[in-house]
């Protein structure tokens, strides 16, 4: 046997150390088979030696051939299990594959399910969003029409109120109007009637005051003594202060009649005839308190 050969037998051997216990089994059991069929009663060693030669011989092959079946076997076992092996390998590479596209499934199922809820949140959110701004929106429109309504009223109001308050202006003025041409009228009929009731009592005044000048004159005249020497066509103007009840306080000639002795005896008359009639109206005596007349014997 070569040196490549007993490498190989050792490879084998490392390799498959089951093979070479059932190979070394085959030929112990081999070789009890050949020594339980060998004939051991002596006979003569001429005719019964070349047998057990041939028959180990034969037995040798055989087992060779066994062993290299075995071998065979063994490798298509091996390669069996080794295809085995990988298919299984395979298998677990395609389950882990298989487990791992599950997973990244799952994972991205997950992330599209987290996306979805995400996006659906996102859009609820907006949605709140944009239900909250029309709600605002719509709350200032009321807000703001409430506001234009409010002004709208408040001017409605106010400008009621100046054509309220125009209107009760006009009316007051035209009542002021009203009112001051009915005392304008009514000034007017009182001075009206009030000069007619002067006038009036201007004329009945002035006849009582003409009518006691008359009585003042005759009484002073009555207590009137000629002086020696006058003749009949002399008079004077005198001026004569009273007070109530017709006392005589004072006598002025305030015209002469250019003899003095008939101007003192006016004078003395007068003094004379004190207390004077005088009206008992007490207005009318104001007007005799300084009163003017002219002397005038003969009239």
């Amino acid at each position: 046997m070569g040196e490549a050969e007993i490498r190989e037998l050792l490879r084998f051997l490392r390799e498959h150390p089951r093979s070479v216990v059932y190979a070394v089994l085959a030929h112990l059991a081999l070789l009890a088979v050949l020594m339980f069929s060998l004939d051991w009663s002596p006979t003569p060693s001429v005719s019964r030696k070349p047998a057990p030669i041939q028959a180990v011989a034969i037995d040798a092959r055989k087992l060779d051939a066994e062993v290299e079946r075995k071998k065979k076997l063994e490798e298509a076992r091996q390669l069996e299990k080794q295809r085995a092996e990988q298919a299984e390998l395979k298998r677990e590479q395609e389950k882990k594959q298989q487990a791992e596209k599950q997973r990244k499934a799952a994972v991205e199922k997950k992330r599209k399910a987290e996306a979805e809820v995400k996006r659906k949140a996102e859009l609820k959110k907006k949605a709140e969003a944009e239900k909250k701004r029309k709600a605002e929106v719509e709350r200032k429109k009321v807000e703001a029409d409430k506001k234009l309504k409010a002004e709208a009223e408040k001017k409605r109001k106010a400008e009621e109120t100046r054509k309220k308050a125009e209107a009760e202006k006009k009316r007051k003025a035209e009542e002021a109007r009203k009112k001051a041409a009915a005392e304008s009228e009514m000034r007017e009929r009182l001075a009206a009637e009030q000069e007619r009731l002067r006038a009036q009592r201007d004329s009945a005044m002035q006849r009582m005051i003409d009518e006691y000048g008359l009585y003042i004159k005759e009484r002073v005249q009555r207590s009137w003594i000629r002086p020696s020497g006058s003749n009949a066509s002399l008079s004077c103007i005198v001026n004569v202060r009273l007070i109530p009840g017709g006392e005589v306080v004072d006598v002025k000639i305030v015209r002469g009649s250019g003899n003095a002795a008939f101007d003192r005896s006016v004078e003395a008359a007068v003094f004379k005839a004190s207390p004077l009639p005088v009206p008992p109206d007490p207005e009318v005596m104001e007007k005799f308190r300084s009163i003017t007349f002219e002397f005038n014997p003969d009239t």
